[in-house]
């Protein structure tokens, strides 16, 4: 009973090693009549159970099989655009993708001893010979990718484009490294898609090569501390506007009003200050670092040195939304100020000196808010002062005005 028990386990375990090499075998067998990607992804799931399997997982052919595949449906697909057949530029191009995907997962498999012990590889020129010769159609397929709006495959796609030079693996002729030029644009087509994947870290990553590189377009610094900002990554900032302020200079002065900004953030008062003194001193004329100083000194609270450094920036460029906002709140700061300072007045008493003291400040700072609004429609804050100022002065229409603006 016992013998008859072990030979039928025997059984059920030869059957299931002969089903895992049919399957690849069906696989294959699936792929061969593939004419377009559905089809490509039909056959696809039919090897997958093999890439888990352990009699087939590590079996350089399980993964060159679809390798192979999708580098010839992608040329198959090529040809027929080629001859102005209209062909889905995205399907040829996950081709590709899948095909480089599989084949590098197979490159790292083939590997095997002969009887004698010594290495060879089976299908390594084959592969290597697919990836070199299909190289320059990665930059493409990362275009068609963009234009589709799929920028974690554009992502994909360029990364590719980018390694497949400096890939040992591929042997002496693999494609010459990328000119400068052409690797930096990919670089920033890369890093760019990566965040509007919203894949952060790669995003990071990549604007980190490539500026460490010295790329030259002012965009890009811009492009990559608004990816440390949605990470919240306040080392990436600081080293992002030093950089840009490094080559770039006071050209551009938000390089330089980052650079402070992360230095008030760090509550590095003492570098903020001497370099918007030094900065003041050079262009005495530029509202952006009084703006900035004033926030320095709001930060150490003094509200009256900041509120001399926000009316001085608003009157140097009347026409900055922020200028407007941040002196006009700077006013309302005031008012409320000189309010809880008149607590134990009497009612007359209060009544006089709101009138003659408070009011005229009150409604300064509405000339200011509301010009911050109109100046730029998304400055929302400016709104929500307005809606208390108006509320205290008791003026029912400019509060349901502003109310609505509000969507309240």
């Amino acid at each position: 009973m016992k013998k008859i028990c072990v030979l039928t386990v025997g059984l059920f375990a030869a059957a299931s090693m002969t089903a895992q090499v049919a399957v690849v075998k069906e696989a294959e067998k699936a792929f061969k009549s593939v004419d377009n990607y559905g089809a490509y992804q039909k056959a696809l799931n039919v090897i997958t159970p093999a890439f888990s399997n352990p009699e087939t997982d590590k079996d350089a052919q399980t993964y060159w099989i679809p390798g192979k595949a999708g580098f010839k449906l992608y040329d198959d697909l090529f040809a027929k655009k080629t001859f102005g057949q209209d062909v889905n530029l995205v399907d040829m191009s996950n081709a590709l993708l899948d095909g480089y995907t599989y084949g590098m997962k197979a490159l790292a498999l083939d590997t095997v001893a002969d009887a004698k012990g010594k290495l060879k590889t089976k299908f390594s020129k084959d592969i290597a010979g697919q990836i070199i010769g299909h190289a320059n159609d990665f930059m493409n397929a990362g275009a068609a990718f963009w234009e589709a709006h799929d920028y974690k495959k554009a992502y994909e796609a360029f990364s590719d484009y980018l390694q497949i030079p400096a890939n040992p693996r591929l042997g002496k002729n693999a494609p010459a490294a990328l000119a400068d030029t052409v690797a930096t644009q990919i670089m920033y087509n890369c890093a760019l898609a990566a965040w509007q994947a919203e894949m952060l870290p790669e995003a990071a990553a990549t604007f980190d090569d490539l500026l460490a590189i010295g790329y030259d377009d002012p965009s890009a610094y811009d492009y990559a501390f608004s990816v440390a900002y949605q990470m919240g990554d306040e080392p990436r900032k600081l080293r992002y506007s030093q950089m840009a302020l490094d080559k770039f200079g006071t050209a551009d002065p938000k390089f330089l009003q980052r650079l402070v900004n992360s230095y008030i953030e760090n509550k590095e008062y003492d570098k903020a200050k001497t370099m918007l003194n030094d900065a003041i001193a050079a262009d005495p004329n530029n509202s952006v670092y009084y703006l900035s100083l004033g926030v320095l000194l709001e930060q150490q609270n003094d509200f009256k040195g900041a509120k001399e450094a926000y009316q001085k920036a608003v009157n140097l460029d009347a026409e900055s939304a922020l200028n407007n906002l941040y002196y006009g709140r700077m006013l309302v700061q005031e008012y409320n100020d000189l309010d809880q300072a008149a607590a134990n007045m009497s009612q007359q008493e209060y009544n006089k000196y709101n009138y003659e003291t408070m009011r005229p400040i009150i409604l300064e700072a509405v000339k200011y808010l509301e010009k911050a609004y109109q100046l730029d429609n998304e400055q929302t804050d400016a709104l929500r002062y307005l809606k208390n100022i108006y509320y205290v002065l008791n003026d029912g229409d400019n509060l349901l005005r502003v109310e609505g603006l509000l969507g309240q």
